[in-house]
């Protein structure tokens, strides 16, 4: 079979397609005991904006034009005894009015599946994706695929993981796992990626509640293409749980990574250890801290959660190094939707993941992207050290909800700034060497009505070039509408918007947007 040889999102949509082709076939086997539901969808947008290119203002004036959006998609679930899949796709058409040379099409998808070959065995997980993001911290930060800014870029992931898994009753279990993954996009000077991984694990069962034990192996190793480099991280590891209550226990690991790559910080490799601990003082609580040493210093971690049944809690922080790879294939970890997404799933258990997905998505403003929904995973070749910390609680009432969040990520390169070349403006290469990206959002929805609700949105991020000067702040405003019209047609859902989004900056270029957009989704 041959690949199409034209553009790169052909090729990217072929190996999509062939890949679930082969996944669906595999699955085939349990279709017949499956439960398939394939919902296609469709929304319309029009929207206005008075800066489309986010270009420098001054006197409040820029480039202004009515942009119309026809957006079909599908969403796809397949569930059976022994796997479950799950599909979204959106062809993201848009059309400018007095910009026609601006017209163009993106591809948006999100695919995941699970399959059990062999009987508590022998699975194999898989993931696609195809999207968009801002390409650097410097350029101006898009929100959506709307505004043309030279600053955003299509990527596309796929990854595919078969592992075998074995418990030996109640002494221990194990696991044995290969990840094969690729990461490719537009973005000419941003390295295509091919990484590997094995990983291996062995804990200890319920026969031992009061010390558990484990030992942890992983080898992954990240290619990428033109600059033929190699990137491995080796991990050995054991660990050691003591239980002193039922709900307390203390926690350890050492061992020792071996990492090869250029680094422009020392030594990549040498012995790692932690001491922590694990509370869980009820089964909606749980907190888990450790504290040690890595190759680049001491080294924390930390995942708080509670739970009610009106609200949802977490705190997390972690830091490692990276890659851009490894990023992609993490997926969003500090997203204010996964608050909500895991408050509506305890308080509605029976309704689907796409449904519940649908209300996130309008809870948090009918959308968006950039620092106002997660901190910027930037496009670079490079490694980074990377620090995440981020609080968020989400309420839920009869008529009300709130959220609110606060986010701080920090990024020190560990690679030379040679890699990223060509990668965005050249001139920011030094800038990108040590970033932080701090900021919060806090969200208001009022349902006024069973098929009406209100929205309110207020996000502010500011990007801190450490070792420089610079500093940008972003702010976000938004309110709108979101009605049901079923007396017009069933699933058929009409919102109003219209938001505020500025950047102030002591060096790079300000700007201010303003846009009204309106909107008609239907599924049928």
């Amino acid at each position: 079979m041959r690949v199409p040889e034209n553009k790169p999102c052909q090729r990217a949509l072929f190996t999509v397609a062939h890949s679930a082709a082969t996944v669906l076939l595999l699955l085939s086997t349990y279709c017949d005991a499956a439960e398939w539901r394939v919902t296609p969808r469709m929304n319309v947008i029009e929207s206005y904006s008075d800066n489309i290119r986010l270009g420098r203002t001054s006197n409040g004036s820029g480039s202004g034009d009515f942009i119309s959006q026809v957006n079909p998609g599908l969403y796809m679930n397949g569930l059976g005894p022994r796997f479950n899949l799950n599909l979204m796709y959106m062809m993201n058409n848009l059309f400018y009015a007095q910009n026609s040379n601006l017209t163009r099409t993106r591809h948006q998808l999100n695919a995941t599946g699970t399959a059990e070959l062999i009987e508590d065995l022998f699975f194999v997980d898989g993931r696609a994706a195809m999207t968009q993001q801002n390409l650097s911290l410097t350029g101006p930060q898009s929100l959506d695929n709307v505004n043309v800014t030279g600053n955003r870029a299509d990527v596309r992931t796929y990854r595919i993981s078969p592992y075998l898994r074995h418990r030996f009753k109640d002494f221990a279990s194990t696991e044995l796992r290969y990840n094969y993954n690729q990461v490719t996009s537009d973005a000419n000077a941003l390295f295509n990626s091919q990484g590997t991984g094995y990983l291996f694990s062995l804990n200890s069962g319920s026969a031992f509640s009061t010390l558990g034990w484990g030992f942890n192996y992983s080898n992954q190793t990240v290619h990428f293409d033109r600059s033929n480099r190699n990137v491995e991280f080796e991990r050995y590891t054991a660990n050691l749980r003591y239980r002193v209550t039922a709900q307390f226990s203390l926690t350890a690991t050492g061992g020792y990574e071996k990492n090869s790559f250029l680094s422009i910080r020392g030594n990549p490799s040498s012995p790692t250890w932690s001491v922590g601990f694990l509370w869980t003082p009820t089964e909606r609580t749980s907190i888990a801290i450790s504290g040690g040493q890595r190759f680049f210093g001491d080294t924390y971690s930390a995942l708080a959660r509670h739970r009610t049944r009106l609200t949802a809690w977490e705190a997390r922080y972690d830091e490692g190094l990276t890659t851009f790879n490894q990023q992609l294939q993490a997926g969003s970890m500090f997203s204010m939707g996964g608050t909500l997404s895991q408050l509506l799933t305890a308080q509605n258990p029976n309704l689907s993941q796409d449904v519940i997905q649908q209300n996130t998505g309008a809870l948090l403003g009918f959308g968006g992207s950039g620092a106002f929904a997660d901190p910027n995973n930037f496009l670079t070749n490079r490694l980074f050290l990377q620090k995440r910390f981020q609080a968020s609680v989400a309420m839920n009432g009869t008529r009300n909800t709130l959220a609110f969040r606060l986010f701080n990520m920090t990024r020190q390169a560990f690679s030379p700034e040679s890699v990223d070349v060509g990668l965005g403006n050249d001139a920011d290469l030094s800038l990108l060497n040590h970033t932080r990206q701090s900021g919060g959002n806090a969200l208001w929805s009022y349902r006024i009505s069973r098929l009406t609700t209100a929205n309110l949105n207020f996000g502010y991020a500011r990007f801190s070039f450490l070792g420089a000067a610079r500093q940008d702040d972003m702010m976000l405003f938004s309110t709108g509408l979101r009605r049901q019209l079923p007396e017009i047609m069933p699933n058929l859902v009409g919102t109003l918007q219209v938001r505020h989004n500025r950047r102030n900056s002591n060096q790079g270029a300000n700007y201010h947007e303003n846009a009204a957009i309106a909107s008609l989704s239907m599924s049928f």
